[in-house]
């Protein structure tokens, strides 16, 4: 019953930081859309490049539902990141960062063929200020908000080579923008505020094939489908009139306010991969990925500047333990991670795609229980470029998970 209690104290916690604490993502890129992705796998998976195909039975892999049949443990997950962007334009450079809560994922073995997950997840994040300037004045954009689901997974081992998947989600986020101009000699300026609200559910599909081989080698097959969905959002926006007077108290009239119910379309996504190990010792995957960035919809936020195309990712992962099992030699225990990945991200901005690559490493330490370990990962990337009206990032990510396992639903031999 403790433990219980310990994980709803830990659930609780997390939802309630989820809320309050998160810095969102200070990319500019976080203006479009429903936010800068924040959710790119587990510490483990980011480390393999964000490689979802690769299972083990102590790390619930929260990106893929059917491996939930892999899991020997009782397994509570649970990760923190780090960002940090150096942005560049044509005129300017400066440094930013972000830190949050990348996840919470708690993955029940029960018997041998089932398995169930629940856990939190944030989806996207922004926390973004733009400045343009002129011979006039000050263009300022500022906004704030995010998008996080929590979910619901059941999996199922139809064969001893075969699992499937499936998984309900909820969504519920917020977006807030702010934008004014004010003007070298202020005198009378406009100020839009503009917030949505919003809520909405999808399903995630998967399935793992497994093949084992002679000398506990094997090789393995992964898809994964991400249903669409309309979220349900309210919109509300004001303009105020600000003239400033001679004694600094500013003068504020309403101009106009708009309140509103639609519909935000967020589009489905495919996910395959294949790869090839041996048991306890490495494995080697490669992934590919299609969003259907070109159905997304968000009628509130709209600019004649952006458009969105079918966006593509491709992965590149892999894993190596020296000796799983050794007693005497603490190195050898240690899990090696490495891997790269290459992402069209469907943003067209000013005719210009938007794209992002990377390269990945980590590692995982084994704890002072030995089914337990702590997960480091590092990102070295660039997102965008410097032409046109584009922002060139250049990022260093730090991601910490720590993964717990235990055994439950022991029965016992002795009363």
């Amino acid at each position: 019953m403790k433990i219980f209690l310990r994980l709803f104290f830990v659930f609780i916690i997390t939802v309630s930081f989820q809320s309050k604490a998160q810095d969102g993502s200070p990319s500019p890129y976080s203006f479009f859309g429903l936010g800068d992705t924040s959710f790119n796998g587990t510490t483990e998976n980011i480390a393999m490049g964000g490689m979802r195909i690769y299972t083990d039975s102590i790390h619930y892999n929260v990106n893929n539902p059917a491996a939930l049949t892999q899991l020997k443990y009782v397994n509570l997950n649970i990760g923190v990141s780090n960002r940090f962007i150096n942005m560049s334009d044509q005129s300017d450079s400066h440094w930013a960062s972000a830190h949050n809560i990348s996840y919470f994922g708690l993955g029940l073995p029960v018997g041998k063929k089932i398995g169930i997950g629940i856990g939190l997840v944030p989806v996207s994040s922004g926390n973004y200020q733009i400045f343009e300037k002129d011979n006039l004045g000050t263009y300022t954009y500022k906004g704030s908000g995010g998008n996080s689901r929590t979910f619901l997974a059941l999996a199922y081992r139809l064969t001893s080579n075969l699992s499937i998947g499936a998984e309900y989600q909820y969504y519920f986020g917020f977006l807030d923008h702010e934008n004014y101009w004010i003007p070298n000699d202020p005198y009378t300026y406009t100020k839009e505020n503009s917030d949505v609200n919003f809520t909405g559910h999808s399903f995630k599909f998967s399935s793992i094939f497994r093949y084992n081989l002679k000398n506990r080698h094997y090789f393995n097959l992964s898809a994964t489908y991400q249903t669409a969905s309309d979220f349900k959002a309210h919109y509300q926006s004001f303009t105020r009139l600000i003239t400033s007077t001679p004694n600094g108290n500013d003068i504020v009239e309403e101009l106009n306010r708009a309140d509103k119910d639609d519909i935000i379309r967020f589009p489905a996504s495919f996910n395959a991969g294949i790869g090839y190990g041996k048991h306890n010792s490495w494995f080697l995957g490669f992934e590919y990925n299609r969003n259907m960035m070109q159905n997304f919809k968000n009628p509130f936020f709209d600019p004649a500047y952006i458009q969105y195309q079918n966006a593509t990712a491709f992965r590149l992962g892999g894993v190596y333990t020296p000796q799983y099992n050794s007693i005497t030699k603490y190195w050898k225990r240690i899990t090696y991670r490495a891997g790269a990945y290459y992402k069209n991200t469907g943003m067209l901005i000013y005719n210009t795609p938007v794209t992002d690559f990377g390269i990945t490493f980590g590692l995982s330490l084994p704890a002072l229980r030995r089914l337990s370990n702590l997960n480091i990962g590092f990102e070295l990337g660039q997102r965008g470029k410097i032409t046109g009206n584009l922002v060139k990032e250049q990022y260093i990510n730090l991601h910490i998970g720590l993964s717990l396992n235990d055994r439950w639903f022991i029965k016992r031999k002795i009363n």
